[in-house]
């Protein structure tokens, strides 16, 4: 139960860098930034169906985020959240460590399938540790460049480091299923609430890719 909380803080802390993104974009590019930049991580389909953005206020909604199933799952969605509100403290955007006052979750949906080759949270879980360790590998100072790297003259990306005061996770529903085997015919439960605090306090705080490989 627990890595399967551990799976929708992540998730959720793709949210808040994503909406980190559009603040310092002056807000018109949170939906994009959110579809473009979380499906290389996960490795599958990421969905919004509306965002709703106030950059004076540092006060933000995203309604419909879903995260669709890797290959060869058979539910319409692995992850979706019904509600996601986030508020950050304006004056720390321009800094090096933005402080997101809170996050509030409302009814997200867990869809754990079953398959052959593990689980559809496992496939995702194992894609962003992938995604992690290729950035960690990446990042300057790390190691020699390769036949690969980015050309001499482009300018590492800097990382956005978090710092969360409060997390809160509400009406979490899990339901779980076996690839191809008696469609509808899921197991469901409700979750207790989840809350947290005081992520990425300590220091200079975190950078997403850096809390995705600490709960993973």
């Amino acid at each position: 139960m627990k890595w399967i909380i551990r799976i929708v803080i992540v998730l959720v802390f793709l949210i808040g860098a994503a909406l980190w993104f559009g603040w310092s974009q002056l807000g018109n590019l949170v939906k994009f930034g959110i579809e473009q930049g979380t499906p290389p991580v996960v490795q599958t389909s990421v969905t919004v169906q509306h965002v709703n953005l106030s950059p004076f206020s540092g006060t933000g909604v995203i309604e419909g985020f879903q995260i669709g199933n890797p290959k060869g799952f058979t539910g319409p969605y692995a992850v979706r959240i019904g509600r996601a509100e986030v508020a950050v403290d304006t004056k720390s955007v321009s800094g090096d460590k933005v402080v997101i006052q809170h996050i509030h979750i409302t009814d997200p949906e867990i869809n754990l399938e079953a398959g052959l080759g593990g689980t559809n949270l496992k496939h995702i879980a194992d894609n962003a540790k992938s995604f992690v360790s290729q950035q960690t590998a990446a990042a300057p100072g790390n190691s020699a460049p390769s036949a690969a790297a980015a050309p001499a003259d482009s300018k590492p990306q800097k990382s956005v480091k978090l710092q969360v005061n409060e997390l809160l996770i509400t009406g979490a529903k899990l339901s779980a299923s076996v690839a191809g085997i008696v469609p509808g015919a899921d197991a469901k439960v409700t979750l207790p609430d989840i809350r947290l605090t005081n992520l990425g306090s300590g220091g200079a705080g975190i950078t997403p890719a850096e809390l995705t490989s600490m709960v993973l």
